[in-house]
């Protein structure tokens, strides 16, 4: 029975005298000789197989070539196509094309693309004050529409750049096209789950046969790694069939080392590295007791052997081998495998560092490495837009808050400051006759014109399971259009949106989006519109209440009701 969950004792071994210290020695058998080797060499042998294509939420296939990051590939937006974001990501490509024309001399096919495609001002545009109104209208006069350029006809083009220098000036549109279409990595929105606001995909490694398929089926966006992926499917011989590359290495085996690990040796005094703090472990805490037993017991066991395999790849080890300094090999079989030998492949209780659906069989006895083409690190740009979802529990309800919008001039405006700035100023209540007086409301506190409320709906009749579905508040119809409601591309208001229930959690979610950039292996830069998605920070109040009963001007207090 253990007394104490405290090894601070145990691990301090404090010295009385040197008797004390033989003896402990002789205890623990380090004076007595092992006939035992070390490892002198290992040799590791694997097979590697690369990504070929990543598959979309909707079933497209899209082949990899390698010459972008994973991330860049999958959480590519495209640029919004609406309002304000939609007026500045339109010339904003419109001006890459105007100065490589100006750069070839052909300032006169630039002007001349310009009038005829002008862009058209915004629908929708939520700015602060006059301010923003005037830059929109700046970009709408003097900028060009590049969404227009991209989609127009041969015919459209040829009209707009008639002149000597025409086969020039339309030479050079075309290879602006190109550069408009694969900018973003694949066409349209490849990944994005709208109703789960996370990213869906899978990747197929070895396009030929029957490949493996790895399921990232909740990736929030950011970094990507093995622990992002599950295996949907894999073949039965156990290995993906197609281009898989032996590898082979030999190599001396080093003993782990690790910061503050202690000495080997009884008669050896540690130096102030070391420092186990207070380890505390119950008889459940497995997992701390196996930590403490490996860093004072086995850590002088473990030995690491480097095998280097490519970003992009799925390997398999096939084999371990192990030369001792007596001469002899030993082959060491794969611990999994060992595992499922003794409980079987569907009873296996310990695993770790295995991707979920890695199932062992005769064919595949080891687990598989998979290392994603995906980025070390990426640099983010400040949020363009960003959307809290929250609970309500005072008002029984759902809120996608819309905290910032994508301005104009390609900058987030904040949604309260440009409400407040272009609403006039409101004159202080006054007392009225018939101060002290209560009166009864249906419905009071009307909440802000950013907050949009999301009302369950049932998913099929007869069942309880519910999504959330956006909404619209009464008290907008009396405010101005261009400041309620959502005017953001998360919460697209051109058409209906839902959001399933257990996306909305007790400490809420927000969802933004921001410009990223990363470098790849090769040098190549790249730069991609991202969303990501992270946890809230609890429950919010709209300050929405139901069937209150309120004092009239001049009374000293309310009383709501339920």
């Amino acid at each position: 029975m253990a007394r104490d969950v405290a090894l601070t004792g145990g691990l301090e071994a404090r010295v009385a005298d040197p008797l004390w210290l033989v003896s402990r020695q002789w205890q623990l058998r380090e004076l007595r000789g092992e006939d035992a080797a070390r490892p002198a060499g290992i040799r590791v042998s694997g097979r590697s197989a690369p990504v070929t294509a990543v598959v979309g939420i909707a079933g497209d296939r899209h082949p990899l070539t390698g010459d972008r990051p994973l991330e860049a590939v999958v959480e590519a937006a495209p640029d919004p196509d609406f309002g304000a974001a939609g007026l500045h990501a339109s010339v904003r490509a419109g001006r890459r094309l105007v100065r490589m024309l100006r750069d070839a001399g052909l300032g006169a096919a630039a002007a001349a693309l310009t009038r005829a495609f002008a862009p058209a001002p915004p629908d929708r545009l939520v700015a602060m004050a006059s301010a923003g109104g005037e830059a929109a209208a700046l970009l709408a006069r003097r900028g060009l529409d590049g969404a227009a350029v991209a989609d127009a006809s041969a015919d459209a083009l040829r009209a707009a750049l008639a002149g000597p220098d025409a086969a020039r000036a339309l030479a050079i549109v075309a290879s602006w096209r190109e550069w408009y279409r694969r900018r973003g990595g694949a066409p349209g929105d490849l990944a994005w789950d709208d109703e789960r606001l996370e990213y869906s995909f899978s990747v197929e490694v070895s396009g030929a046969g029957a490949p493996v398929a790895l399921r990232a089926p909740a990736h929030d966006g950011g970094h990507l790694d093995w622990y992002s992926f599950d295996i949907a499917s894999a073949p039965a011989s156990g290995r993906p069939r197609g281009t898989a590359a032996e590898r082979t290495v030999t190599a001396l085996p080093v003993p782990v080392r690790y910061r503050g690990m202690p000495a080997s040796r009884w008669w050896e005094f540690e130096d102030a590295s070391v420092d186990f703090g207070d380890i505390e472990a119950g008889p459940a805490d497995m997992a701390r007791l196996l930590v403490a037993e490996f860093a004072v017991v086995y850590g002088n066991n473990w030995f690491v052997v480097p095998l280097r395999v490519p970003a992009g790849t799925l390997t398999e080890i096939a084999s371990v081998a192990v030369f001792d300094t007596f001469g002899g090999r030993s082959a060491v079989p794969s611990t999994a495998w060992a595992d499922a030998g003794r409980a079987g492949p569907a009873r296996r209780v310990w695993r770790l560092y295995e991707l979920d659906g890695d199932e062992l069989h005769d064919g595949h006895r080891a687990p598989w490495l998979f290392v994603p083409p995906a980025l070390s690190g990426d640099v983010a740009g400040p949020a363009l837009e960003r959307v809290l979802l929250a609970r309500d529990e005072g008002a029984n309800l759902a809120w996608a808050v819309e905290r910032l919008v994508e301005g104009p001039l390609g900058r987030a405006v904040d949604r309260a400051e440009a409400w407040h700035a272009s609403r006039p100023a409101l004159a202080p209540p006054s007392a009225a006759a018939g101060a002290g007086a209560w009166r009864y409301r249906l419905e009071s506190g009307e909440p802000p014109p950013w907050w949009i409320p999301l009302l369950p709906e049932r998913l099929r009749a007869g069942t309880a399971e519910i999504r959330l579905r956006r909404a619209r508040m009464r008290a907008w119809e009396r405010l101005d259009g261009g400041q309620v409601g959502p005017q953001g591309t998360l919460l697209d208001p051109r058409r209906p949106r839902w959001v399933q229930d257990e996306e909305v959690p007790r400490g809420g979610a927000v969802v933004e989006r921001s410009w990223q950039l990363g470098r790849w292996q090769d040098g190549s830069l790249h730069v991609w519109l991202q969303r990501r998605k992270r946890p809230g920070r609890g429950e919010r109040s709209s300050g929405l209440r139901w069937d209150p009963l309120l004092p009239d001007a001049g009374a000293p207090d309310a009383v709501g009701g339920g």
